[in-house]
């Protein structure tokens, strides 16, 4: 292989972490007997039928991305758990990925151990995004996609942090349920979509909508998300997680996270002790006590509710 060959390599795989296809190569000018002397001098590997990746390639994300979307071939696009990687919505795994592809062509053949690949006819055009040069279900897709193994609580996290990392709003989550009034999983995400409500993209933690649901699937009023106290004269005495103003109710999430700082903790202090002197009763929860035992919350706030209403 001359140094020409091995630059026009590095220009085609570099753009895909290191991932290159025949076709790709082919349509380079490069032979087919040119293609074999580099697999056979371990210049390209093959990872699946027509896709290699370079020599010195690491063989983890994202390669393996770019691997599967280069084997599933046109119009492919990472799906569900695969799709909320890439989007930032769960923590990135490795192989073997979701794809989809339509239903009008013949599945690809591509390793189990590399993708798994489903054919759909109701993807549209319009849901399918590229992120970082990785194609994928768009945000509400993907939520839609995600939604029978999920509970609507789970959802409305997710979509919390779709909305936070500027991948959709509520009307395209909306649209997306209307788009598929038959698609499984459908009456979850409109669940989410209420846990959401109209502020719940303002919860600086997904953990803040956990106790929102919480809060919600026991039959207690809705609190208000990121609420803003502020004095008789309009200027702000502090922002809380949650609130019921009616009934001047706070509640403060505390993520290990944020609040395990000295200084943290000191400006905790501080508000809360503005809060109570406004007139205001705080509860305070941990993140793991709404994750694992959200009675706990559950209780505190329905005894809160009736004697912060007996103050006013």
């Amino acid at each position: 292989m001359g140094n020409a060959d091995r630059r026009e390599l590095d220009r085609l795989a570099r753009p895909r972490a290191g991932i290159v296809s025949r076709a790709a190569l082919l349509d380079a000018g490069w032979s087919r007997s040119g293609l074999d002397r580099a697999v056979a001098s371990a210049l390209l590997f093959p990872v699946a039928k027509g896709v290699y990746r370079t020599s010195g390639t690491p063989w983890r994300l994202p390669a393996t991305q770019h691997a599967a979307l280069a084997a599933a071939g046109e119009q492919g696009a990472l799906a569900r758990r695969s799709a909320a990687e890439v989007l930032g919505l769960l923590e990135p795994r490795q192989a073997p990925h979701h794809l989809v592809i339509p239903h009008s062509r013949r599945p690809p053949v591509v390793p189990r151990t590399l993708a798994i690949v489903t054919r759909s006819r109701t993807v549209h055009p319009d849901e399918v995004v590229e992120v970082s040069g990785l194609w994928t279900t768009s945000a509400p897709r993907t939520l839609l996609d995600l939604a029978p193994r999920n509970s609507a609580a789970r959802l409305a996290e997710l979509a919390a942090a779709a909305i936070r990392l500027r991948h959709c709003g509520l009307a395209q989550l909306e649209q997306v349920v209307a788009t598929h009034p038959g698609a499984r999983g459908r009456s979850r995400l409109q669940a989410a979509i209420r846990i959401l409500g109209d502020d719940g993209a303002k919860a600086r933690a997904e953990v803040e909508i956990a106790a929102v649901a919480a809060l919600l699937e026991a039959d207690l009023p809705r609190p208000e998300v990121a609420f803003r106290v502020c004095d008789g004269k309009g200027r702000l005495i502090a922002e809380v997680d949650l609130a019921y103003p009616a009934w001047r109710l706070a509640l403060e999430i505390d993520g290990y996270q944020w609040h395990s700082t000295p200084t943290r903790k000191r400006a905790d202090e501080t508000r809360q002790n503005r809060l109570v002197i406004a007139g205001w009763t705080v509860l305070r929860f941990s993140a793991e006590v709404v994750r694992r035992n959200p009675r706990i919350l559950v209780d505190a706030v329905t005894q809160a509710l009736p004697r912060a209403a007996d103050g006013r």
